[in-house]
Parts: structure tokens; sequence; C-alpha cells
């Protein structure tokens, strides 16, 4: 089963993330009140992204889905973006996509400061994996690759063996094996967060009694599960097993012990209607299971640990399919997508009410199978990995060549972007200093080009109120394409630096495990070193999120610690002197708007807790739990977002008077903090000298320049037109940086 957070209230307009949420998120109906109050009319177009949440990367692929659903709409059968749904796309007047060529992510947190009109104009912002060089190309839904050269490589493909370093392979081998082969280990189903006796919250958890040990004879039966939001959370309402044949064996509605909230009727299928008469209970449901399977029965599911907890039972022989399947860094795929390019079926049809969970309890079923008698070496070939960042399959088939001309249109999606707007007579302008190339078909663009970014901008406001669709790059790359591939670490350095402080003095033989304890009350510690060439002792605390820090300083300094009072102090350098100001606009930015952090919890953060803690807050529009990125646990700290500025102030008073937690405004965004993660914790800190400058301080006014550009290319576009900044990101022999995002509708 795919993990579904619902809304708090009946509001189904919400959109289901591109991959499994690893998050707990409860948005209300206030939200559609807050986009009539933004957009001024009940129909005027607006956004709904589902970005406050870890996984807020979103690939090229599907940023072209989301643009080519912004410009089509429904005909021929384009498909609303999973990550961000556009409400009234009828009533849109135009998209508009600007590209920054050679900035990246880091570009945005180092020049902060200085991108005033991005910040204002744009509060939806997002991740991008490092861009290949036909970015252009990939906006367009075109993989970018000629016809030969891809011939090329699928001759390549044959004569070669196969790579190494698909994870599938690695964790399999090449051969087929045994079906016991396939179950998780009990370490797998601890970094999967399995319930297992005397694992957390399970002691009303039933046994399946399953205890004989599995062969490769034991018997398989698929399973899923679907739920709805309760006044306790997520509880089970229908749950569905089939046999290894894939006949069903039971399909059964379950009536909540709790009052429900939500039906969550876009996900589950499940309607009030569906659950009127319904008498079956929870218990019921695990009697019959307990019955129904045998003592070595093999259960099968999609992230089957939802499903366990959902009927609150323990079994202890599972095959997973997301993991199973799962790609590099123990990301994992979409049920949708294993079925569509395994088994060539397609499951959860968007037009379809909800998910059917006999479909699903079937097709993790035919996928464990699938491996189980073609082997490992069969699924690598397929080459998920690069149908999923492609976003389009070209068959390794001689008949390549069939594909029309040099483009390769996305698959069951009907007639392709291009196609469609060739169809109705209309064209993309293309404003750049630069000339497309292929794969991009020239005669379906008028193109503009020009000398300078400054005449890319007289000419783009004079185009693109003529044009549904206009594509402006600016190139300030003869300053930022010399900047070293080293600059991300570079900047990360200095948020490094941010999120340290300096605590002592104390007693020699200072207990670090003691001072850790207090100063984890703040959020996730990085690491913790001591300072033995001083005086006295002193501690070098380094955190994870920039509020940590800030809470130390205001909290702990002057606080007894391990029987010292000391002093909490950050470290300043050139890169952190402004630290103040710095914090004052990320608070203030209105992508954190109404938004507090939360830390001091003594265990990482589920359901039961957030719902003791906070159901006291009535206006709590969403919750963001982050995952420690190693073993992918729940945090011990957590992002609020409120439906008000009141409630979120008060919301922060009452957790600091009550229940001993601390709470201040949030400074880190969603994706600011899923780029702390990977790009922070891996730097080291250094202590930086005088010569120590900064990349780039120089280019300081080309970043205002840019910033200026943009806010008058804005005021050139008619009201109710999409605007969408990208900034590429890098993708070279000497590494590679990743992509960022903004984007609002004009009003």
């Amino acid at each position: 089963m795919e993990q579904h957070k619902g809304p708090l209230s009946s509001d189904e307009e919400e959109t289901q993330t591109s991959s499994k949420k690893r998050r707990i998120e409860h948005n209300g109906s206030q939200e559609a009140v807050n986009g009539l109050s933004q957009w001024g009319t009940k129909k005027s177009p607006r956004l709904s992204p589902a970005l406050f949440c870890d996984d807020c990367e979103i690939q090229h692929i599907q940023l072209h889905r989301f643009l080519k659903y912004a410009v089509i709409g429904k005909k021929s059968s384009a498909p609303q973006a999973s990550w961000c749904s556009i409400h009234h796309q009828k009533r849109l007047r135009g998209v508009v996509v600007i590209v920054l060529e050679d900035l990246a992510q880091h570009h945005f947190y180092q020049f902060y400061s200085h991108f005033r009109f991005f910040r204002r104009l744009f509060r939806h912002r997002f991740s991008l994996p490092p861009s290949r060089s036909d970015f252009i190309a990939s906006l367009l839904g075109l993989n970018g690759v000629n016809v030969q050269a891809q011939k090329k490589k699928v001759d390549d493909d044959r004569t070669q063996a196969p790579t190494s370093d698909d994870p599938i392979l690695q964790r399999y081998g090449t051969d087929r094996q045994d079906l016991t082969r396939y179950l998780l280990t009990e370490e797998e189903m601890m970094k999967n967060d399995y319930p297992f006796v005397g694992s957390l919250n399970t002691e009303n958890y039933v046994h399946t009694m399953c205890t004989a040990k599995p062969t490769d004879s034991s018997p398989l039966y698929g399973l899923d599960c679907e739920m709805c939001l309760t006044a306790k959370g997520n509880e089970l309402t229908r749950v569905a097993v089939v046999d290894a044949r894939g006949q069903c064996i039971m399909d059964e509605l379950v009536k909540p012990h709790n009052p429900i909230i939500n039906y969550l009727t876009s996900f589950s299928g499940i309607t009030k209607k569906m659950l009127h008469r319904v008498k079956t209970t929870l218990k019921d449901v695990q009697d019959r299971l307990k019955s129904l399977l045998p003592p070595d029965a093999i259960l099968v599911g999609h992230s089957l640990n939802f499903d366990l907890r959902a009927l609150q039972m323990i079994h202890p022989h599972v095959i997973d399919t997301s993991v199973l399947f799962a790609r590099k860094y123990d990301k994992k795929f979409r049920l949708k997508f294993l079925a569509q390019e395994i088994l060539k079926r397609e499951i959860q049809r968007p037009d379809a009410v909800g998910h059917n969970p006999l479909e699903d309890a079937t097709a993790a079923l035919h996928l464990a199978q699938y491996i189980i008698e073609h082997g490992p070496q069969k699924v690598a070939d397929i080459e998920l990995e690069r149908i999923f960042l492609n976003g389009s399959d070209v068959q390794k088939t001689p008949d390549i060549t069939k594909v029309n001309g040099i483009l390769h249109p996305l698959p069951s999606e009907g007639p392709g972007f291009l196609e469609e707007l060739e169809k109705g007579g209309q064209k993309i302008v293309y404003v750049s200093r630069d000339a497309l190339t292929d794969p991009v078909p020239l005669s379906q663009f008028q193109t503009l080009l020009c000398s300078s970014d400054d005449e890319v901008l007289e000419k783009a406001c004079g185009a693109i109120p003529l044009s549904p669709i206009n594509i402006v790059k600016f190139q300030p790359r003869s300053k930022f394409s010399k900047w070293p591939i080293d600059a991300n670490g570079k900047v990360a350095s200095k948020f490094a630096e941010l999120m340290t402080v300096f605590a002592g003095p104390f007693k020699d033989g200072v207990n670090p495990k003691s001072v850790k304890m207090h100063f984890e009350s703040c959020g996730p510690i990085h690491s913790l070193t001591t300072i033995s060439d001083t005086c006295q002792p002193y501690l070098c605390v380094r955190f994870c999120v920039p509020e940590a820090a800030q809470l130390a300083v205001e909290h702990l300094n002057g606080s007894c610690v391990d029987g010292c009072h000391v002093k909490v102090q950050r470290m300043i350098t050139r890169r952190t002197i402004d630290y103040q100001d710095r914090f004052k606009e990320m608070e203030e930015d209105p992508e954190n708007e109404n938004t507090i952090y939360v830390s001091g919890f003594t265990n990482p953060l589920t359901e039961e807790t957030l719902h003791k803690q906070f159901h006291r807050f009535k206006e709590i529009k969403s919750i963001f739990v982050p995952r420690n990125p190693k073993s992918r646990h729940p945090a011990k700290y957590c992002y609020l977002k409120f439906h008000s500025p009141d409630a979120a102030a008060a919301a922060i008073t009452h957790i600091q008077t009550h229940g001993g937690l601390r709470s201040m405004k949030a400074i880190t965004s969603s994706h600011f903090h899923r780029w702390l993660q990977t790009a922070v914790t891996h730097v080291p800190l250094q202590t930086p000298s005088n010569q120590d400058v900064m990349p780039g301080e120089d280019l300081t006014e080309i970043i205002k320049d840019l910033d200026r550009k943009l806010h008058q290319l804005y005021e050139c576009l008619v009201e109710n037109t999409l605007c969408v900044a990208l900034f590429p990101g890098n993708n070279s022999s000497d590494g590679s940086v990743p992509g960022f995002g903004l984007m609002g509708i004009k009003s």
C-alpha cells in the first residue's frame, strides 16, 4: 500500500506527491478560502502544490507534465501533475518559463538577500535534479537523444556485460534466486518501520501466528489496504487479499473505531455511502486473516509496513516490492510505475475514483512472481532508473529508427506536447541569445535571437502578451560558467557555520553525552567535539538545522549544563556576520509564512505523538516531519504550518510554556531542508581565514540585475499568467549540483 496523508476536511482537491509520502500532512478546506482571497474571484486559476515534505525534488519529466497540463489542459487526456494541481486551468492566460542558465540551487541560498523580487513573487519552490545538456528538450518531454546515437547505444548494450551498479543486481546477483531470498530480513524490516514483537507502539498489535519457517514452496498472498482519516489518525477502511493465482479470497470494508474526518476518496475510493451499513470491525478482520493464512504464509505488498500498521498486525515473512525494486540510495518507485514498466499493466488510472486494493494487491503479487520466475537480470535489463529519469522508453529493438524522427514522446499520455500545440496552430516563443538545436523541432518555435540579456528582456516583454507559451532564457554564463564545481560545497560550508555554536567553559572531564542531551532539546545534532586547546574545555556543537542553533543561543546561554554555567555563542566569521539579518529575512519569507519549528521530543515522531501533542491546535494546516537521511526513521522535530499568523504565534507561546518543548518561527523551507541534509551534513567544518572569500562575491551585482530583469518581465505579464523560473543546475564530469525552481500565477 502506498501511504497517503490527507486533508483535515473533505476538500479533495489536494494533490498526491510523486513518491511515497514520507511525512504527515493534514490540509484543511481553508486552503480553498485562502485561494479565493489570493486570486480575487472564485474561478481564478490557482496552484495547490504538495511541496511541504521531504520529497520536494521534482524530476524534469514531472515538470514537463505540469507545463503540458498548464498549456493543454484536459485535451488528449493530459493528466494533472501528481505533485501540483492547477485549479481552473482554463482561466490561465498563458505560460512563461524563465531559464537562468548556469545558476543552481545553491545560488538561490547564497544570494538569498539579493533575490528580492524572486522571493516576493514566487512562494512555491522546489528542487530539481542536475540539468542535462538538453534542458529545454527535457521541459518539452523530449529525451534529446539522436536516433543514430541511441541505436549505437543499443548495439553497445547488447555486446557489453550488464552494469554491476544496478541496485537489484547488487542485492540479488544476476542469477535466478529462490523465493526465500527475496524475503525481508529482520534488519530490513526494522529499517522500513515494520511492526514486530517489541517494537514501538505495537503493544496492542495482533500476531498472525504464521510462525512456521517459510520454504521455496510456501504460498504467496498479495495484500493491500486503504485508510481514511479519523480523529485519531489513519484507520483501516478496506482490506483486500489475493492468493498466488491472483484470485480474491478477501475483500472487506471496515468501520473505523473513531469518527471519520476525511474519507480520502480520491486516494482510497471510500465514500460515506459505502461505509453507511458496514458493521465489520478491525478485530473481525484480524480474526479472519488469522484463520485464512497458513502457518508458512508469505505476504506480498508495496510498502506493506503501512498495511500491517493499519491492520495492527505483526507478520514475520514478507516480500515488499517497494524494497525489492528499490532505486539507489533506497529511493523507491511507485507501484503504478512498476506495474506499467514491468507488467505492462495500467493501474490507478486517473479516471478511476481512488485506488482499488484488489488491483494493487494483485499487481504487487505479480511483480514478486516476475522476479522470482525471470530473475534479477531480466529486471535490470528493463533499466527502470533510466526510464524513470528520462520519462520515456526507447525500446531496445532493431526498429528503433521507426520512432518519429528524432523525438521520443512520453508513453501512454496521448499526443505529445508539441503535437497538440501544432494541431492548435500554436507556436512556442523562444527568446534567447542562443539558437535552439536538435532534438528540438525548430518549425514549432518562433525564435527571437538577441545579442544581450538586455535585448532578451526587451523582446520578451513585447512578445509575451501575444503568445500562450513562452520560454525566455537569460545567460549570465560569461561569469557563472567560470565558477568551479565545488562552489556548492563552499556555500554549504557557510551554512554549516551558521548552524554551529560554542559552549563553555566546562570543567575538565566534561561528559559529552550529558551535554548532548541538553542541546538535543533544540534540534538534531550533526556533531559534538571537544576543544581542548583553550584555558578550560569548550564544546563545538554543530546542528543539522538553523533553528536548532538559534534556539541553543536563545535558551541555553547562561544555563547550567553538566554542573557548569556556560555561555553559548555563535561562530562569527566574515561569512556569518550577517546571520541575524539573514534569519530575519528567512522567517519573513512568504514560503515560511505561518510556519513554526518544534523540537525537544524524546522519541521519533509518530501520528499518535503528534495527535496527542497538537490536537488542541485547531488551525493547523499541515505538518512536516522530516526523516533521518540515513535510517529514514521519523525525526524528533517537525514543522507546523498554520492558517494564520496569530495561530502560529499563539502555538509558539503555548509550546514554550507547556510540555517541555522548544519552538520558534521557521527558517527552513522543505527544499532548503532537503539541500541541507545532502549538502551541508557532508561538509567538514573549517576555520575560515582572511583569504577565504566566498566564490562569487563579485557577482552580487549580476544577481541583482537578474532580479530586476525578472521583475520587469513579470510586470509585462497579463493577469492569470503562470510563471515558472528555473535554475537548471549543472551535471558535468567534474560533478553535479542540483537545480531549483520557483513558480506562481500573476494576479
